[in-house]
Formats: structure tokens, C-alpha cells, sequence
């Protein structure tokens, strides 16, 4: 696991654990959140010169790609959901409105709430449910996996 990903882990962990552990009235009371997302693509390029273009297998799916290189210069890219991890309580009424920058359209679902949602570039998509569960969710986007999982945390009410 790589270093930010021990410590997404480790905050999540103490987040959940903290909030396992509170008063009721440490909780906010539900209200309605909006989450400002967006579905970016990264992109680098280098030359050959510099850095030989790697051979290793990348993971299946359309979420990173590796361009040969086109005369002197290769590239990458990946796509992500931005921010990748949202924080919410149970009871609260979640709003995302994710604006689409890269890519075509993002076929997407909340995993757990069964909320199917298609992002696509130049607009924004509204998605909203009810956190009634809480827990650790993944929101997927069909085409680009397994590069654009972000994750939806859904905090307990004591």
C-alpha cells in the first residue's frame, strides 16, 4: 500500500473510531450537504530521451493509460474523482454536484445506495440520497476503473 494510502486508512480509521466513541450530541444534527466533485483526467509526458517507455502490465480497465512513443515523446494519463473521499453523517442529505472536465461521459453509481449517475464533459450532474447507512462506499465510474473509485465514508450517529 502506498504511504497516502496508510494514511487515508489511518485518518479514516481514527474518524470512524472517534466518532464510535462520542456523545450524541457530538454529532451535528442531519442537515443537507453539498459536495462540490469534479472528473479530471491527469495527463504527463516525457521524452525518451530522458525516461524509457515502461513495459510493465497496468491494471485492467480504461483508468490509466500509456501511450507508445509518437517520435521522441510518450504519455500518460489517468482519470480521478476530485476530492476522492467524502465525509458524511448518517441521516444527512447528500447532494453531489460533480461538474465533468475530462472524458466523454463517466457512466458512475454510489455502491450501496445503487445511485447510477452518468457524468459527462461541460456539465454538471446532480446526484442526491439519503445517508441512511453508514459505512465506507466506493463511487465508481464504469469506463474508468480502477483509477476513478472514490470513496464516500457515511459516519455513525451515537
Amino acid at each position: 500500500m502506498r504511504a497516502y494510502g496508510r494514511l487515508s486508512a489511518l485518518a479514516l480509521l481514527l474518524a470512524l473510531v472517534a466518532a464510535a466513541c462520542g456523545s450524541a450530541a457530538s454529532a451535528p444534527v442531519a442537515a443537507k450537504r453539498t459536495i462540490y466533485m469534479t472528473a479530471l483526467e491527469y495527463k504527463g509526458t516525457t521524452e525518451v530521451a530522458k525516461e524509457a517507455f515502461p513495459t510493465s502490465k497496468l491494471p485492467e480497465g480504461a483508468g490509466y493509460v500509456r501511450k507508445a512513443p509518437q517520435g521522441a515523446t510518450w504519455e500518460t494519463s489517468t482519470y480521478r474523482w476530485e476530492p476522492g473521499s467524502i465525509t458524511v453523517y448518517q441521516g444527512d442529505e447528500v447532494e453531489l454536484q460533480i461538474f465533468g472536465v475530462n472524458g466523454a461521459n463517466h457512466p458512475s453509481k454510489v455502491e450501496g445506495y445503487e445511485q447510477a449517475f452518468v457524468v459527462k464533459r461541460g456539465e454538471l450532474t446532480t446526484v442526491s440520497f439519503k445517508a441512511d447507512k453508514a459505512g465506507i462506499f466506493r463511487i465508481l465510474c464504469g469506463t474508468h476503473a480502477p483509477s476513478m473509485t472514490g470513496t464516500l465514508v457515511v459516519l455513525p450517529r451515537a
